[in-house]
């Protein structure tokens, strides 16, 4: 997972996006004026008699269920019915070609569309307005859909975040951080390497899961690699996390295999730690896509150990359609479209099983699948000779903790592998059913994760 921060990126072709996700509204409010930055005002007028009576005969998940269909009509690359979804003022105001330019711009550094995670309602001057939380592999945007009745009377994308803070158990004195640039055949990669103030003997490179990440593996207000980083230089393990291709070179997942999208830049990551540091022991540490390819990665390089975070055990394709239909369990009531995108995936996900791999699947190439067919990570873990150890958050709805995490405890034993039972995803705690809308409430890496890496790795 993957997703934007409020940091502004290096990347200027991301720059652009995000800066048009949080500024421009997509189309006026009945009656406001756009701004020469392209912003919207919120309408002056007061809600006549006649919209006042609107409101209270159209019922709120008549709104809701309308506000899901359009994004999911977008989601679905179905711009002409979205717009025609709009009320006739803003279309008057607005185009559809317009409509698909911002959508996919908005969305581009997103990833995959995974579906709505849930809503809001916010009532804002005299319109109801209904917040759709879209969820998509690298973070969730919010769809700002504004009625006046029945009637869709304004459209905006915000995305949803706040402030990082680094984590209490980081030390800031204890280590200093320098940057880096990898070389990668798309472009050059950024990195920061940050090495404890008295030296390291040991030292491990962060592999990202699946998406657009960055060094930091930003979501939202959390920063999972920079407290891992911050962390584990507290207690003296040098570390290096690097930007992803997809993230700083102008080219997609679906333009990339397997070596090109997780393992070669790994590889490089790892020699170039050994370069820049004195260390005599190596590691690498990958998070979901990342810890399904790292005991990959540590048989190819030979001389490194292997953590697993949230490593998925089975093969990619069957984890798909259980998150969407996670997802669209959440609010009690499945759609007819979310039905419908659950059955898309599973049909994907048996043509994959099927060895058809024309035209990739689940926002990766053909070459991507073909090159994982024979892949098996937990037959791969037990042929290596360095240790192995997996980590698992007994929140997470992303990779399962009992779907996928008894795989890895089979295969390593209980010294080598931990479930925390209130950790999610991102290995950060919570409470409840898992959701996708607390990767955007600040939060930090449990500390008894970095805690039990440095044991590992001492």
């Amino acid at each position: 997972m993957t997703t934007p921060s409020k940091d502004a990126p290096s990347n200027p072709r991301r720059r652009r996006v995000l800066q048009s996700a949080a500024a421009v509204a997509l189309a006026g409010l009945a009656g406001c004026s756009g701004g020469d930055d392209g912003t919207t005002t919120a309408p002056t007028q007061t809600p006549t008699e006649s919209t006042t009576t609107a409101q209270t005969t159209v019922s709120e998940a008549s709104q809701r269920e309308t506000a899901i269909e359009l994004v999911q009509r977008l989601a679905a690359g179905e711009y002409e019915t979205a717009f025609g979804m709009l009320s006739e003022t803003v279309r008057s105001q607005y185009s559809a070609a317009r409509l698909e330019r911002d959508w996919t711009q908005t969305t581009a550094d997103y990833g995959r569309f995974e579906g709505v995670s849930g809503t809001t309602r916010e009532p804002t001057g005299g319109y109801e307005v209904v917040v759709v939380q879209a969820q998509f592999e690298a973070g969730v945007l919010g769809v700002q859909v504004a009625f006046e009745g029945a009637s869709i009377e304004g459209l905006q994308f915000v995305p949803l975040g706040d402030a990082y803070s680094p984590p209490a158990y980081a030390d800031e004195s204890a280590f200093e951080e320098r940057e880096l640039s990898l070389s990668s055949p798309a472009c050059d990669l950024g990195a920061t390497l940050t090495v404890p103030s008295d030296g390291a003997d040991t030292g491990v490179v962060l592999v990202h899961g699946s998406g657009p990440n960055d060094r930091d593996e930003t979501i939202g207000p959390n920063k999972p690699f920079k407290d891992l980083a911050w962390g584990l230089a507290t207690e003296g393990v040098a570390v290096l996390r690097y930007d992803k291709r997809t993230y700083a070179c102008d080219v997609s997942a679906g333009d990339l295999g397997f070596d090109a999208l997780v393992a070669d830049d790994a590889l490089t990551a790892l020699d170039r730690l050994r370069a820049e540091t004195d260390v005599s022991s190596s590691a690498v540490v990958g998070h979901s896509l990342g810890g399904y390819a790292a005991p990959e990665i540590a048989s190819r390089d030979g001389d490194t150990a292997a953590f697993l975070l949230a490593a998925p055990s089975r093969p990619l394709y069957e984890l798909v359609p259980d998150q969407l239909q996670y997802l669209a369990d959440l609010d009690g009531t499945v759609t007819e479209a979310e039905r419908a995108r659950i059955e898309d995936a599973e049909a994907t996900a048996e043509r994959l099983a099927n060895g058809n791999y024309e035209g990739g699947g689940f926002a990766w190439s053909a070459a991507f699948w073909r090159a994982v067919a024979d892949y098996d990570p937990v037959e791969t873990t037990t042929s290596l000779d360095g240790e192995v150890y997996a980590l698992q958050g007994g929140r997470d709805y992303q990779v399962s903790p009992t779907e996928d995490f008894p795989a890895w405890r089979d295969a390593l034993g209980e010294s080598n592998t931990a479930l925390y039972d209130d950790l999610n995803h991102l290995f950060v705690a919570g409470e409840g059913d898992p959701n996708p809308n607390e990767y955007f409430q600040p939060g930090n890496v449990a500390e008894a994760v970095v805690t039990d890496l440095a044991g590992w790795l001492g």
